[in-house]
């Protein structure tokens, strides 16, 4: 007769943490070197413990493509995650934008792969009904809560302020805001991917863009700031649901 097996304890240590999943993308136009996303993205910890709450972080690179964001989302979700964090980079942005939605229309321009999505617009899952009159689908998270929380208590500055970026974004470092909410997630890739995931659970999906690298923060300063942004979600996430406990 078989023996019954025994998990060890580091695997039932593994097995008892929440899943958090981190998305960056890959390379595009304009971005063929390093995408600012995944190289924050991919600078965050493998493990997360919050007011004794563990959780696994899985980072995830994807590609710039219609499919690739199809593919990519359907596995996301088939593992039930907690939280699922989607970053992309916005290449004029002088600060960290936390997105309040994603709307689906004129999705219009090709991506890296030179592809088009037909239509113009998403096929979604579950929200046909629940999608508003502006096409949009709307983050279930207090967007404003965590842009007021992560503001206050991040310590994070910037480092590369230089005479470039003055000009180019005119702001003087004194006055550069770390983070911001914007309801304005773009019609490419980065709005695909929001639209996607808050179409599988609006209340565990948000979408961060963050600055190109050095203008004006490092990967390392955008990584802990998208990490003080998973905490107040994971905050806001343990308040809603006693489950999370």
């Amino acid at each position: 007769m078989a023996q019954p097996q025994v998990k060890s304890e580091a695997a039932v240590e593994v097995a008892n943490k929440k899943l958090i999943i981190v998305t960056g993308f890959g390379p595009f136009v304009g971005h063929e070197d390093l995408n600012a996303s995944w190289e924050a993205v991919r600078l965050l910890p493998d493990e997360l413990t919050w007011h004794g709450h563990h959780f696994k972080l899985e980072k995830r690179e994807v590609q710039v493509e219609y499919d690739a964001v199809d593919k990519a989302v359907d596995e996301i979700w088939s593992h039930n995650p907690e939280l699922v964090i989607h970053c992309g980079v916005h290449g004029s942005a002088s600060c960290i934008h936390v997105e309040k939605l994603a709307y689906n229309h004129k999705f219009t321009r090709p991506d890296y792969a030179r592809q088009h999505l037909p239509k113009a617009s998403a096929c979604l899952v579950n929200c046909h009904s629940t999608i508003d009159d502006n096409h949009t689908l709307h983050c279930g998270l207090d967007v404003d809560k965590i842009v007021q929380v992560v503001a206050e208590s991040c310590e994070c500055t910037p480092t590369a302020i230089n005479d470039a970026i003055q000009s180019t974004f005119n702001v003087e470092p004194e006055t550069l805001t770390v983070l911001k909410s914007s309801d304005d997630v773009g019609n490419y890739l980065c709005g695909y991917i929001y639209l996607k995931s808050l179409d599988r659970n609006k209340d565990r999906t948000l979408f961060i863009h963050v600055p190109p690298i050095n203008c004006p923060f490092t990967s390392e300063e955008t990584k802990e700031v998208v990490l003080r942004i998973i905490e107040e979600c994971i905050r806001q996430l343990t308040e809603n649901t006693k489950e999370l406990c």
